[in-house]
């Protein structure tokens, strides 16, 4: 998972004036799914947020599934609210509501095979329910259980296991373990094939780690290693960019790599 700046949406002409109709409509009565085209209009202006089109909760690129508009807090039914919530069904038409999801995250599946199931589907739990909201108000009283990609610092609260490519919280705070756990299971991150590919990310990033080791030593007394070293870094550094694969949860996996001999790993994580 990678931080989204939707401010960065760009929408297309006349949206706005599309969405307000769908909304009047739904504050008459009628369901926001009679007006799903006016979210679908905007598909590929999420997926243009983040290099390589993929899924900003998991980070698998497109061919994972065929993606989707999800709506974080969801439109209809929310099946973790205390009393019935027919869903926050003003915020169906507002972008910053919207989120680029694969349909492993934002689907309700299950692997058999593998014994697990997830998909976010009518899933919204919060820290603190008393303080759900039932009508338009203030989000800022909600505390959403789920990591947010677009919420700044969410993402840094889940890895991955280098072992395995198990996802993993990052950290031992109490509540940033419950939220990377909680998000793990809703959002079917530890879909096997999808832990598969983290792995590999994972394996190529330590072998890739371990040489660059061996070729900075040597470079302190032997220049020619220099571009060797060179080389391999930056193949590290492609490992964390915005456009690789689960670029954020390899950047979890370097940071674990660093030592006090090897300062141009915290200058990659930097640069």
């Amino acid at each position: 998972m990678r931080y989204i700046d939707q401010d960065e949406i760009k929408l297309p002409d006349g949206w706005l004036d599309k969405a307000q109709v769908a909304r009047d409509a739904v504050s008459a009565g009628r369901s926001p799914d009679d007006y799903d085209h006016i979210w679908r209009e905007l598909k590929d202006a999420l997926a243009n947020l983040f290099p390589e089109k993929k899924c900003w909760y998991c980070e698998s690129p497109v061919d994972r599934s065929d993606n989707a508009v999800d709506h974080f807090r969801p439109k209809g039914r929310v099946s973790d609210a205390t009393n019935p919530h027919n869903g926050y069904r003003w915020l169906a038409f507002e972008p910053n509501n919207f989120r680029y999801s694969c349909t492993f995250c934002n689907s309700r599946r299950k692997d058999v095979v593998n014994g697990t199931a997830g998909g976010k589907a009518d899933r919204f739990p919060l820290l603190n329910e008393p303080n759900r909201l039932y009508g338009p108000g203030p989000l800022r009283q909600e505390r959403p259980e789920l990591l947010d990609p677009c919420q700044w610092g969410d993402w840094e609260l889940l890895g991955c296991k280098h072992e395995n490519g198990k996802p993993c919280a990052t950290g031992s705070d109490p509540i940033g373990v419950k939220r990377a756990n909680t998000s793990i299971e809703i959002l079917h991150l530890d879909y096997l094939p999808t832990c598969n590919r983290r792995h590999a990310a994972a394996v190529q990033l330590i072998a890739n780690v371990d040489q660059a080791k061996r070729l900075f030593l040597k470079s302190q007394t032997d220049s020619d290693m220099e571009i060797e070293f060179t080389e391999v870094a930056r193949k590290i550094r492609k490992t964390i960019d915005r456009k690789s694969d689960f670029s954020g949860e390899m950047i979890f996996i370097l940071r674990g790599q660093r030592h006090a001999d090897h300062p141009w790993i915290q200058q990659l994580l930097e640069a």
